[in-house]
């Protein structure tokens, strides 16, 4: 379950641009520094460099289950202006996602490799473990929707306040 949301900021024009994007990413960690620093794990990840399209995420995390990341994009095409987006994002949650989604699809592209039903009809063998593993990916998608609201449904309203309250100490 996804609770985007998206705040607009206006970059400094009298420093470049590689400046004026530290200085956000500095002010916005600052600030959730401040706010969760002390129940909170607030990490960040590496400056990545400048190309035509740009993000940098900083994440707020308590455990496992709970957690919220602030992603700050900033486009070329839109040079003056850069957004951040809150979600909810969980350890846990990540971690469902990638290793149901990693099974799903490694067992779609071996049996359309190796010409296992019901995957038997596609045509070749790199192509059908592609394609195998592709239609691997849509019960796995369905299975990680259900995990995740099974195994995360009790943390789903703090994840949603804490989506909130980081969307307000940033916009502050």
């Amino acid at each position: 379950m996804s609770t985007a949301t998206t705040i607009t900021r206006q970059l400094d024009n009298n420093v470049d641009t590689k400046t004026a994007l530290t200085q956000v990413s500095a002010a916005t960690l600052a600030a959730l520094n401040a706010k969760f620093g002390r129940e909170y794990s607030v990490t960040a990840g590496n400056f990545p460099d400048l190309d035509k399209d740009w993000t940098h995420d900083i994440k707020v995390r308590k455990g496992n289950k709970i957690g919220a990341e602030v992603t700050i994009k900033w486009e070329k095409t839109n040079a003056h202006m850069v957004t951040l987006g809150v979600d909810d994002s969980s350890k846990m949650g990540n971690q469902i996602t990638y290793i149901t989604l990693l099974v799903f699809l490694a067992a779609g592209a071996y049996m359309g490799y190796n010409d296992i039903e019901p995957l038997a009809f596609l045509p070749g063998r790199k192509i059908a473990a592609g394609l195998g593993g592709l239609i691997g990916l849509i019960p796995g998608m369905i299975i990680v929707s259900v995990l995740k609201s099974m195994l995360l449904k009790n943390e789903k309203e703090q994840n949603k306040q804490l989506v909130a309250e980081v969307k307000q100490a940033i916009r502050d």
